[in-house]
């Protein structure tokens, strides 16, 4: 039957081959009405894996195969610890950054396959190294039957979830998935990167770390078991030694055995039954020698003045130069039923600003003039910008306009 199988199986990629070449060099498949139905055949064979919206892509473990049989030269070797993943994946981003800059437009799409195909990896490792070990843990490593070879078994396992769990919070502190999100260079692969590793490595973390707490738990449980299995396990060959072995009522033995005296014994209290009669005499001169409670009598507080206090000087808050300003700038607006512009007033009022540069009175009307205020005194607010040069992403603030709603 598994020869019946591997023919099968290689039969379905024989006849889609198209469909498994054009995704191991694109490195994306989107279905359509043509090839829906081979790559649903394949996706049963675990050849092809989801990767969003009628896409796919190569299983990872396929196109390692594909890789080691066509000796495909990568730019970074494939290490198999998370940790060399991670730092592979930064390599290969920072030489992304330096060839987006040097405009090889070529390699550059050579390096975004490699670098997309390292996110898919590290994001396909986590995924069914945590569902592996889910099912191991609750299973109680029901794969082994000696008690050994749990406990080695356990062992290991926590070693390697506490390497991936500090290895994912090495990697999430670092500066590598702001860089991605923020930087020109890495805007085809910023989606692809956010939706596959950063919004799920937090997941990923908080499994791993739940697990690594059952691990600790199984090693302490392990620990006991083991004390329990070697007192049994002497009880049993000295039962094996002994065929005819009878327990005996150590009860009625004036001089029990040696191990008998090591078990703590039961400490018992004794009280007097208080509804039987015949204690009722015993009881009362008990009761007799009692010393009544102490009774304490509450204190009653005086109770007290009120002092009236000086009450808090008034203080008298002066109004900054730049705000007078800019009730005067809008006075005039409102007055003259123009739109005035913030720069000119700046130059034809520079006594009025005491001193304050152009930039940072442009930066005070757009502060006290916000959303709320100017609602509230029926202006508009308009800000003439520019793009930075230099700083994508920014602007720069040339001049405010302030005229009558």
């Amino acid at each position: 039957m598994s020869r019946d199988g591997v023919k099968h199986l290689i039969g379905r990629l024989a006849t889609h081959q198209h469909l498994v070449s054009h995704a191991y060099y694109n490195s994306e498949l989107i279905k359509d009405e043509e090839n829906a139905q081979g790559i649903e055949l394949l996706q049963q064979h675990k050849v092809l894996i989801p990767r969003g919206d009628d896409a796919y892509t190569l299983h990872t473990t396929f196109r390692r195969f594909l890789d080691a049989a066509l000796n495909i030269e990568r730019l970074y070797s494939i290490g198999s610890d998370l940790g060399v993943a991670f730092e592979r994946l930064e390599q290969l981003t920072n030489a992304l950054f330096d060839i987006a800059h040097e405009g090889q437009m070529e390699e550059r799409e050579r390096i975004e396959d490699e670098i997309r195909q390292s996110i898919y990896e590290i994001s396909d490792n986590l995924a069914a190294d945590l569902e592996h070990l889910r099912t191991l843990v609750e299973n109680r490593f029901g794969n082994v039957s000696t008690l050994a070879e749990k406990k080695r078994q356990n062992a290991y396992y926590i070693g390697r979830t506490e390497k991936v769990v500090r290895a994912i919070e090495l990697f999430t502190l670092s500066d590598l998935g702001e860089r991605i999100q923020t930087q020109g260079a890495f805007a085809n692969i910023a989606a692809m990167f956010r939706a596959q590793l950063q919004e799920r490595l937090p997941s990923f973390r908080q499994n791993l770390s739940d697990i690594l707490e059952i691990l600790k738990q199984y090693l302490f449980e392990y620990r006991e078991i083991e004390e329990q299995t070697r007192r049994v396990r002497s009880l049993w060959f000295y039962l094996e030694r002994h065929p005819v072995y009878e327990l005996q009522d150590w009860d009625e033995s004036a001089h029990p055995q040696p191990w008998l005296l090591k078990a703590s014994g039961l400490s018992i209290r004794s009280h007097p039954w208080v509804r039987d009669p015949e204690y009722t005499d015993a009881l009362a001169a008990l009761a007799s020698d009692i010393a009544p409670p102490t009774l304490r009598l509450p204190i009653e507080r005086p109770r007290g003045t009120l002092i009236e206090e000086d009450q808090a000087p008034t203080v008298i808050l002066q109004i900054k130069p730049y705000q007078r300003a800019i009730e005067n700038l809008i006075a005039t607006c409102k007055s003259q039923n123009l739109c005035a512009s913030a720069l000119e007033w700046y130059s034809d009022h520079p006594a009025d600003l005491g001193g304050m540069s152009v930039s940072v009175w442009l930066q005070c009307v757009l502060e006290d003039l916000g959303p709320r205020k100017k609602k509230e005194l029926g202006i508009t607010v308009v800000a003439e910008e520019s793009l930075d040069p230099i700083f994508t992403g920014n602007v720069v603030v040339c001049d405010v306009h302030v005229g009558p709603a």
